[in-house]
């Protein structure tokens, strides 16, 4: 199977998402998944939370088609041992960038590809961690008076305002992003789809 017969579909509404796929020349239609975060399960690690969780979406999709492979991902961030999906109000994203502050942490992107003629999948999940300096107060307010802490896991966004805030990251830059490029290509790799020449 060659990438340009490959029908792609996303599963996401993420233009950052939409702008990865575009740079490494694929084309796509995007349908994103409703469904709601899952919750975690008991004893469930955070790297096999968020391959779940880009599982469902993928599934959810592919209901709809019988060709093409649908690619779906999550993003959640864990600081000292706590899971931070999407803050759901301005004070949430505030508590999310107080507990940031002067410290590690974790960003988790689960991927999963699932090809809708023979319903093969295949999943993984990447992991960065990234360190943010201290912020004051003034700062986490001026951020939020950004709105770019919206539909972001952990209430930010490494591309955008909050990269004034980030000192040292260790691993990939784009899972932080929210797609881990490596980690999609292994996945293309294991239902036979090369997006590189042999």
């Amino acid at each position: 199977m060659t990438t340009p017969r490959v029908k792609w579909i996303l599963a996401s509404a993420s233009p950052r998402r939409r702008e990865i796929l575009s740079g490494l020349g694929l084309e796509f239609h995007v349908h994103p998944s409703t469904l709601p975060e899952p919750p975690p399960r008991a004893g469930e690690t955070a790297l096999r939370y968020a391959a779940r969780a880009a599982r469902l979406k993928v599934r959810e999709i592919a209901q709809g088609h019988r060709a093409g492979i649908v690619i779906g991902a999550d993003t959640i961030v864990v600081a000292r041992g706590r899971v931070m999906g999407k803050p759901a109000s301005r004070a949430e994203a505030a508590a999310m960038l107080r507990s940031l502050s002067g410290r590690w942490h974790q960003v988790i992107t689960g991927v999963c590809l699932l090809d809708c003629s023979n319903r093969k999948e295949a999943s993984a999940a990447s992991l960065s961690h990234v360190h943010f300096r201290r912020l004051t107060p003034g700062e986490i307010r001026w951020y939020l008076d950004k709105g770019e802490y919206r539909d972001k896991a952990g209430a930010y966004a490494i591309q955008g305002h909050a990269s004034l805030f980030i000192d040292s990251i260790e691993g990939c830059y784009f899972n932080i992003v929210g797609f881990p490029v490596a980690t999609f290509e292994r996945l293309c790799r294991r239902l036979g789809i090369r997006l590189t020449a042999k």
